[in-house]
C-alpha cells in the first residue's frame, strides 16, 4: 500500500525527532525506530479504523488521524517502556523492551521455571556462608539466592542471566579455596557459585536455556510462516468501474502485474480512492479495454456477481477528485469559528456567508507560538481552486471557486466567503445545523510562502503569516481536528536558531569591542607614563 508524500514526510519527521530524542537516554533496550516499523504501525492504524470502528475515540475524523495517534502511542511506549493505555503492535518492539519481554514470557509460560531441591540447598548454603564470612557474590547474586532458596519461579531473563554467570565463572573452580579442604575454603568465587544454585543450578539453567531457545525458534518460525501466508495470499480488495470496465483492485504492485499477465496484458496503474492508493492490472485503460473486452469477468472471478450486493468502489472520473492526496507536504490547517456566519435566501437556494480567516487576530497557542495573519496574506488567492466541504469529506462538496458556487473576497476584516449550498440531503442538513448553531467551527488548509517572527512582551514566539502561497479548502466541521502546525513549528525553530546565532554574534562583537577599548585605554596610559619619564 502506497501513501501520499504528505504522510510519508510526516512519518519520516516523527522517526527523526524520536531517534534524536532517545539517542542520549540510557535505556536497557534500543528505543530507536525505523521508518519501515513506524509505517507498519500506521498501516495497522488505518486497518483498525476501518475494521474496528468501535475502538476509535470520539472526535477522530479520519483513518489518517487515528493511524497517526497509534504511531504516537507506539513511540511513547518505545521511549517510556510502557503504554499509556492499551497495548498494541508489541511484536514490533525490540526484544529487550519491558513490554515485549513480558509478552514473550507469557508465550513461554509452559516452560517449568521452578528451582530444583539441589539448587535450593546450594543457595541456602551460599547465604549462610556470606553471612558468616562477609564475602562473595553481589547484591544481585544475594537476591537471586533468596528467590532460589524460597523455591520461587524464576523469570526467563533470570534463567538466561544465571546461565551467563555460570558460563563466565566456571574458571573460578580452578582457583585456590573453591574445593573443600583447600586453603581459604570457601573462597569468594565458591560462595558466589553457591548463591546462584551451584552445580545443580548450572546444569538446570543450561537445560532451560536450550528449552527457551527451542521454543523461541518455534515461535519465530510460526510468526514467519504467518507472515509468508499473509504475503502470498492473493485477495481482491474490491473492484472499480471506469470507462465502462469493471477492474479488480489489489494491495500491491506485484499482485496487479501478476493479474495483468494472467489476463493476457502487462504492467499496472494506480488509482487513489478515499486517500488510499490501489493497484490495478494493465499499463493503462486502453490496454485494459482491448484485453477485458475478450474476458467474461463472472467466469474469471467465481462468485464475482455477488459483489454487487456488497460495497463496490466506483470511480468519479473527475480529475481532481483525489486532490487532497496531492496536497503539498507543507500544508497547514487552522481551526476557527464561523465568524458572523449568515444564511441568506438566494434566487437559486441559500447562500452561506462568513469569514474563513480574520486579519490581525491572535490565534490560540499552536504548540509553542501564537499567530497573526497579515492583511496582504491572501492577495491573489481568490483565484485558487478552493472547495467548501463538509467535515473534510470530498464526497460532500458544498461549493467550489472554479464552478462559481464558492466566492472568496478579501476585505478589511479578513477572507470572506460566499457559498451557494446545493439542494442535496447533505446541503440541507448543513443549513439546518448552521441555523440551529450545531455546527459553529471550520478549518481551512493552506501553504505559506512567507512568514516573519517576533517576540511578545512576555518573550513568547509570535508568527505573522505575510503571504499564503495557496488555499486548498475550507470545511465546516462537527469536530475540529487539532491544527496542523508542524510547518510553523519548524519555521519557529529556524527563527530561534537564527536569533540565537545573532545574539551570540552580537555578544562576541561586544566583547571584542570591550577588549579593543581596554587595549586602547591601556596604550594611552602607557604613553602618558613614557612622557612623564
Amino acid at each position: 500500500m502506497a501513501y501520499s508524500a504528505r504522510i510519508e514526510k510526516a512519518l519520516r519527521n516523527k522517526v527523526k525527532d524520536h531517534n534524536e530524542e532517545v539517542e542520549e537516554l540510557d535505556l536497557a533496550w534500543d528505543a530507536k525506530v525505523t521508518y519501515k516499523t513506524i509505517l507498519e504501525v500506521f498501516k495497522r492504524g488505518i486497518g483498525a479504523y476501518k475494521t474496528n470502528p468501535s475502538s476509535v475515540r470520539p472526535g477522530v475524523q479520519s483513518a489518517d488521524q487515528w493511524a497517526f495517534a497509534r504511531c504516537n502511542s507506539f513511540l511513547y511506549a518505545l521511549k517510556e517502556g510502557m503504554f499509556k493505555r492499551g497495548k498494541h503492535d508489541t511484536d514490533l518492539l525490540p526484544k529487550e523492551h519491558p513490554v515485549r519481554k513480558e509478552m514473550d514470557e507469557r508465550d513461554l509460560k509452559d516452560i517449568d521455571r521452578k528451582p530444583t531441591a539441589g539448587m535450593m540447598k546450594e543457595a541456602e548454603k551460599g547465604l549462610e556462608w556470606r553471612r558468616e564470612y562477609n564475602r562473595g557474590g553481589t547484591a544481585i547474586g544475594v537476591a537471586r539466592a533468596r528467590d532460589i532458596a524460597s523455591g520461587k519461579n524464576l523469570s526467563l531473563s533470570s534463567i538466561k542471566r544465571m546461565y551467563s554467570f555460570f558460563s563466565r565463572h566456571e574458571v573460578d573452580k580452578q582457583a585456590e579455596g573453591f574445593n573443600y579442604g583447600e586453603e581459604g575454603y570457601p573462597s569468594a568465587g565458591r560462595i558466589a557459585w553457591a548463591l546462584w544454585g551451584g552445580d545443580a543450578g548450572f546444569k538446570w539453567s543450561t537445560k532451560k536455556v536450550e528449552e527457551i531457545k527451542k521454543e523461541e525458534k518455534n515461535l519465530e518460525m510460526e510468526a514467519k510462516e504467518i507472515k509468508n501466508i499473509e504475503k502470498e495470499t492473493r485477495e481482491i480488495v474490491g473492484t472499480i468501474i471506469t470507462d465502462g470496465l469493471e477492474l479488480p483492485l489489489f494491495d500491491s504492485i506485484a499482485e496487479a502485474e501478476a493479474e495483468a499477465e494472467k489476463l493476457g496484458g502487462t504492467g499496472y496503474h494506480e488509482h487513489t480512492i478515499d486517500g488510499e492508493v490501489f493497484y490495478m492490472p494493465f499499463e493503462d485503460h486502453e490496454q485494459a479495454k482491448k484485453v477485458m473486452g475478450k474476458i467474461n469477468m463472472k467466469e474469471h472471478y467465481p462468485g464475482h456477481e455477488k459483489e454487487e450486493e456488497e460495497e463496490v468502489l466506483v470511480e468519479d472520473n473527475s480529475k481532481d477528485e483525489d486532490y487532497r492526496n496531492k496536497l503539498s507536504p507543507d500544508i497547514e490547517t487552522r481551526n476557527f469559528k464561523l465568524e458572523d456566519v449568515e444564511v441568506r435566501e438566494h434566487e437559486d437556494g441559500h447562500l452561506v456567508v462568513g469569514y474563513g480567516a480574520v486579519f490581525n487576530s491572535e490565534s490560540n497557542n499552536l504548540g509553542g507560538f501564537t499567530e497573526f495573519i497579515s492583511r496582504d496574506a491572501f492577495e491573489g488567492r481568490e483565484k485558487d481552486d478552493v472547495r467548501f466541504l463538509l467535515n473534510h469529506d470530498p464526497n460532500y462538496i458544498m461549493g467550489r471557486t472554479t464552478s462559481g458556487t464558492l466566492k472568496l473576497r478579501v476585505d478589511e476584516k479578513g477572507l470572506r466567503y460566499e457559498v451557494a449550498i446545493p439542494d442535496t440531503s447533505a446541503g440541507r442538513d448543513l443549513l439546518i445545523s448552521l441555523k440551529r448553531g450545531d455546527i459553529t467551527q471550520s478549518s481551512f488548509a493552506f501553504t505559506v510562502e512567507k512568514d516573519s517572527w517576533s517576540q511578545s512582551e512576555t518573550g513568547a514566539a509570535v508568527r505573522t503569516i505575510e503571504k499564503v502561497s495557496r488555499l486548498f479548502d475550507v470545511s465546516a466541521v462537527t469536530y475540529p481536528a487539532y491544527p496542523n502546525a508542524s510547518v510553523g513549528l519548524r519555521s519557529m525553530e529556524t527563527w530561534k536558531n537564527n536569533l540565537k546565532e545573532s545574539l551570540e554574534h552580537e555578544k562576541r562583537e561586544n566583547e571584542k569591542q570591550e577588549i579593543d577599548q581596554w587595549n586602547r585605554s591601556l596604550a594611552v596610559r602607557k604613553l602618558k607614563i613614557v612622557k612623564l619619564k
